[in-house]
């Protein structure tokens, strides 16, 4: 007994981290597993998407497809006054991705994601970008808003926000507990025992899973939480390097006609040879500009890493944001987002974040199970422990000393229960 309290005397901030991580786990752990999860679909949404919507976003037609331009002239026609977004198909079988309003009405206005032929120009359908069910149409889209804001809006974002801080610290916490504090230990430190109880293998797969995914965890979390406060991030980082806002136009008042929507993609062709336009952003008017999206080989953004703003009225290049142009800053806020995806590092990358989204549930489960059965275990050995110190004692007052002690070697166990398993056995 004395040896176990100088032990546990001699590592009281280890105490209070394993407290810290089993605490957080406890209330937050399936939180944090419904997270994780839709984060790893996520990582393959688009795939995913088209998949579970062959109709609307896989096209059987082949040939030259259609421009820009044409498109929203045909989709004019079928009832979308106003085009906001264009995500052009880069694929034979891909579609034109449009988001538009019903009405020119710029408020209560409901849009719909309008999906068309690029060979055809066919309307192949269109779903409500507001509607949120888990029918085929419109789950992956359902997944995008729970894991952005929990289906609750602004509010929920800062939920999101927040709990992302928490996974965050739970992430520190266990790779603070799981450091081995001998050189022996190392080389138990990814190994799970077979042979061992179902509470020792337990343990040794969460150790070993959290080991394996703890830096990737702790990199998925910390970009995830920043992308949730991403204002407030961009004036942090502009302390030390210029980030302009997003998007900046120095627009300039202009009375000549809109351009064509095909003359500005053939401008922006020309000034980027080598990249291909995956979306355009339409203006609602001339107070603001088209904003380009460019992908070229080896890009880590999913959409492209060179974005360009055009004057509406003029056909003049305003901004260039692209490796050549951002500052340090602004090459770090870039890359937020392909981290937290995995688009940075490929496919590779991207698989790394998959088995890092599904992660949190396999560490909930076997944390739990292994807190659960240490309870238990708790509970026992004090009955057990108790039932023999009144078979011991003949008399009551024996027996209530056999009471006390027992109670002392129930808080040993307890205090001895905050280093985890001992990994002796």
């Amino acid at each position: 007994m004395p040896g176990l309290i100088t032990k546990t005397a001699r590592e009281p901030r280890r105490s209070r981290w394993f407290s810290i991580h089993r605490w957080l786990g406890i209330v937050l752990g399936l939180w944090f597993a419904l997270v994780g999860l839709t984060g790893a679909i996520l990582v393959y949404e688009e795939p995913i998407d088209a998949w579970l919507n062959p109709d609307l976003l896989i096209s059987s037609n082949r040939g030259p497809h259609l421009a820009p331009g044409a498109i929203v002239a045909l989709a004019r026609e079928r009832g979308f006054p106003h085009v906001e977004r264009i995500r052009l198909p880069q694929a034979d079988g891909d579609v034109y991705r449009l988001l538009a309003r019903t009405t020119d009405r710029r408020i209560r206005n409901p849009r719909a994601e309008v999906m068309m032929d690029p060979v055809t120009g066919a309307l192949l359908g269109q779903r409500s970008a507001q509607t949120m069910s888990l029918a085929p149409r419109y789950a992956m889209q359902t997944v995008y808003e729970f894991h952005r804001n929990v289906l609750l809006g602004e509010s929920g974002s800062n939920i999101v926000g927040i709990a992302g801080f928490l996974l965050l610290a739970s992430a520190i916490s266990g790779i603070v507990l799981a450091l081995p504090r001998s050189r022996a230990a190392w080389g138990r430190l990814l190994a799970i025992n077979l042979r061992a109880s179902a509470t020792r293998m337990a343990f040794d797969t969460h150790r070993s899973a959290g080991t394996l995914i703890a830096l990737l965890l702790v990199l998925a979390t910390l970009t995830g939480s920043t992308l949730v406060y991403l204002n407030y991030v961009r004036e942090l980082v502009s302390v030390f390097s210029k980030v302009a806002s997003f998007p900046t136009v120095p627009f300039r008042l202009s009375t000549d006609q809109p351009q064509p929507l095909d003359t500005l993609v053939a401008t922006v062709q020309r000034a980027h040879p080598q990249r291909a336009i995956t979306e355009i952003r339409v203006p609602a008017g001339q107070m603001s500009g088209y904003q380009f999206y460019l992908r070229g080989d080896g890009d880590e953004y999913r959409l492209g890493d060179t974005l360009v703003w055009m004057h509406p009225g003029t056909g003049e290049i305003l901004v260039e944001r692209s490796d050549r142009t951002r500052t340090a800053g602004e090459t770090l806020m870039h890359w937020l987002f392909p981290l937290h995806s995995g688009t940075a590092f490929g496919s590779v990358g991207m698989a790394a974040m998959f088995v890092t989204g599904i992660a949190p549930l396999l560490l909930v489960v076997t944390g739990l199970w292994v807190w659960l059965r240490k309870r238990r275990g708790e509970r026992v050995a004090a009955e057990r422990a108790l039932a023999r110190a009144a078979a011991h004692c003949g008399s009551p007052a024996l027996a209530g000393e056999g009471v006390r002690a027992e109670s002392a070697g129930a808080t040993a166990l307890r205090t001895r229960s905050t280093s985890g398993p001992d990994p002796a056995h």
